[in-house]
C-alpha cells in the first residue's frame, strides 16, 4: 500500500536557537496536517566538514567570549559571490553525506531557516535531479546577511519590509519574495495564562511586578549586571532569569541565588511562553525571536545590545514599532522598570506583529505540497498565488 503521507524537511543548524525555534514553530503550526511528516536536520553538522560540523559549539563560545570573531565572519563571508564559493566547496568535499541524508529523507518539499545550508540543498536537488521545491524562510529582521540571498530556492519568504529590499539588493527576484511575517510558535501566539496563573504554574509570586531577563538560547549579554542593579534599585520587583546553554552564568546565578528571595533562576527552558506570560517587561539582547515572542503576548521589551552584527538593526526595529526601549546602561534600565511598575502598563501599548508568520508559512507550504510534482516546477514562481496566503 503506497502511503500518501508527504515529507517536509526543515534543514537548520543550531548556530544559536533562533533557526530550530523558527523551524519548531512552523513544525508545530503544520501539527494538525496529517498527510505530512516533518523532518528537523542539522544540515552543517550532516556534512560532517571539520569546523561546519562543529558550528553550533563555535557559533556558541564565539557569541560569550570572541564575539569578534562572529562579526568577523560575518563582514568578510558577506556577498553573494563568496557564498557561493564556500558553497561548492563544502558541497565537494560532503556532497555523498548530503545526497545521503536527502535520499533517506526523501522530501517532497524542504524548508531552510538557515541561510548556510540553503546553497547545499539547491546543490543536492541539482545533483538528483529531483523536482522538490526549497521555501526559504529568512529569520533575521532588518541586518540580513548575503548569505539569505542564495539563489537557488524557489521563493524567500521575509519576515519584514526591510528584509524584503535587502534580498532585492542582493539580486532576488520581487516575484519569488514574499512578505510572511515572523515565524511564531502557536504556543506564543495563542496564549491564554493570564500573568497570576503562569507566576503559579511556575511556583513565583502571583502578585509581585515580575522582569523576565533572558539571552537566548547561549545565554549571551551581560545578565550578571542587570541583576545586580535590579536588585539594588527595584527592591520589590523578582527576577526571573534564563541563562540557556550557559552553564557559567547558571552556575554563577546559582551561588547567589541565596542572598535574593526575589530571583529564580533557570537553564535552557521549552517553557518560554509561561516565563513570558507571567512577566511584565522582559530584558533581553537583540535576537529576533525573543523580539517577535515578546510581541506577540504584547510584552514591552528592554534590548540592552546586539549580540553580533546581524542583530544590530534590531534595535531599531524594536524602538520604531514601538516594540519597548534600547537601553545599554542597567542602572538606568532601572529607571524605565520602576516607571512602569509606578504607572502601570496597558499590554495594548505594545504594537503586535502585522502578520501571524507561522499560519502565512504554513499556509503556503500546505498549498505547495498540495500542488502536484509536475505542478510544482512552475507554480512556486509566481508569488503572486501566495499574496493572500
Amino acid at each position: 500500500m503506497v502511503s500518501n503521507t508527504k515529507n517536509v524537511l526543515f534543514a537548520i543548524s543550531d548556530t544559536g536557537g533562533g533557526h530550530r525555534s523558527a523551524a519548531t514553530a512552523l513544525m508545530a503550526a503544520l501539527s494538525s496536517q496529517n498527510h505530512m511528516k516533518c523532518t528537523l536536520e542539522d544540515f552543517l553538522k550532516a556534512t560532517g566538514v571539520p569546523v561546519l560540523r562543529s558550528a553550533p559549539e563555535i557559533y556558541d563560545y564565539c557569541s560569550r567570549k570572541q564575539l569578534w570573531l562572529n562579526n568577523l565572519f560575518f563582514t568578510k563571508t558577506n556577498s553573494v559571490k563568496r557564498i557561493g564559493l564556500m558553497t561548492r566547496f563544502v558541497f565537494s568535499k560532503a556532497f555523498l553525506r548530503i545526497e545521503r541524508e536527502l535520499d533517506r529523507i526523501n522530501p517532497a518539499l524542504v524548508v531552510s531557516t538557515h541561510p548556510l545550508v540553503t546553497g547545499l540543498l539547491v546543490a543536492g536537488r541539482k545533483d538528483r535531479r529531483a523536482v522538490w521545491p526549497i521555501v526559504t524562510v529568512v529569520t533575521d529582521l532588518v541586518t540580513i546577511h548575503a548569505s539569505w540571498a542564495t539563489p537557488g530556492a524557489d521563493l524567500y519568504l521575509v519576515p519584514t519590509e526591510e528584509a524584503y529590499q535587502s534580498l532585492i539588493r542582493y539580486g532576488i527576484a520581487g516575484s519569488q519574495i514574499v512578505i510572511t511575517g515572523f515565524p511564531v510558535h502557536p504556543k506564543f501566539s495563542c496564549n491564554q495564562l493570564t500573568r497570576a496563573e503562569a507566576r503559579r504554574a511556575l511556583g513565583v509570586d502571583p502578585n509581585r511586578f515580575s522582569v523576565l531577563l533572558t539571552g537566548g538560547g547561549v545565554g549571551a549579554g551581560n545578565m550578571a549586571k542587570w541583576i545586580k542593579e535590579i536588585e539594588k534599585n527595584c527592591h520589590d520587583k523578582q527576577i526571573m532569569v534564563v541563562a540557556g546553554h550557559n552553564k557559567e552564568l547558571f552556575d554563577q546565578l546559582q551561588s547567589v541565588k541565596s542572598r535574593f528571595d526575589s530571583l529564580q533562576v533557570y537553564g535552557f527552558v521549552d517553557n518560554m511562553e509561561v516565563l513570558m506570560a507571567a512577566s511584565d517587561i522582559i530584558i533581553s539582547k537583540a535576537g529576533p525571536g525573543t523580539i517577535m515572542e515578546a510581541a506577540a503576548m504584547s510584552r514591552p521589551l528592554i534590548i540592552t545590545e546586539a549580540v553580533g552584527i546581524q542583530e544590530s538593526g534590531n534595535i531599531h526595529y524594536v524602538v520604531n514599532n514601538q516594540l519597548g526601549y534600547f537601553c545599554s546602561d542597567p542602572s538606568e534600565g532601572t529607571h524605565i522598570i520602576n516607571n512602569l511598575a509606578e504607572r502601570g502598563f496597558d499590554d495594548s501599548n505594545v504594537r503586535r506583529p502585522p502578520n501571524d508568520g507561522s499560519l502565512r508559512i504554513t499556509s503556503i507550504i500546505e498549498r505547495l505540497i498540495a500542488s502536484s510534482p509536475e505542478n510544482n516546477n512552475g507554480i512556486f514562481l509566481n508569488t503572486a498565488l501566495f499574496r493572500g496566503a
